[in-house]
């Protein structure tokens, strides 16, 4: 009879808790789904090992998997009134921060490779993005001021022009 009487609340449950489920009760309804899934499940898994050993294996189990589908209904009908967002939108100041972080990486890299022009060329666009990751960040990488303080060779100079020589006053 006890059996029964579980048998029906699970079944009533299911029946309202669509009804039941707000916005703001949808990640608890979440998370208590992941709770009795899991529960359930791990329920079936012990009650596989100790069949053997009960008689009334049958009942557990059935139980067990009530259980779980109760879970996996709970968080379904969660999911479903309010569904997670994995990301708030990016607002246009952490979008020019990402960007200015890339390009700062990025002349980093041209800056090893002596692409020093590139350099210069992305130095004006992390400042125009974001200040503070160029007086930061950019103007802190010893290899992008190197290519920084070099100075540019007129048009049609040869490229051992760029930099003078040390010895000079």
């Amino acid at each position: 009879m006890r059996s029964v009487a579980l048998v029906l609340t699970l079944v009533l449950t299911l029946v309202l808790a669509p009804s039941a489920c707000t916005h703001a009760s949808a990640p608890k309804a979440r998370l208590a789904g992941e709770i009795l899934a899991l529960g359930g499940v791990g329920g079936l898994i012990g009650g596989a090992f100790v069949s053997r050993y009960l008689d009334s294996s049958a009942i557990w189990m059935g139980t067990f998997s009530l259980v779980s589908a109760l879970g996996i209904t709970l968080y379904a009908i969660g999911e479903q009134t309010d569904p997670m967002t994995s990301q708030r939108p990016e607002t246009e100041a952490e979008k020019f921060r990402r960007w200015a972080k890339i390009l700062t990486e990025r002349a980093g890299g041209a800056a090893r490779e002596g692409k020093c022009p590139r350099v210069r060329r992305l130095e004006k666009r992390v400042n125009l993005y974001n200040r503070e990751v160029h007086d930061f960040v950019f103007m802190k990488d010893p290899e992008i001021l190197r290519c920084l303080e070099e100075v540019a060779p007129p048009p049609g100079a040869p490229a051992s022009a760029a930099v003078p020589p040390a010895n000079e006053p």
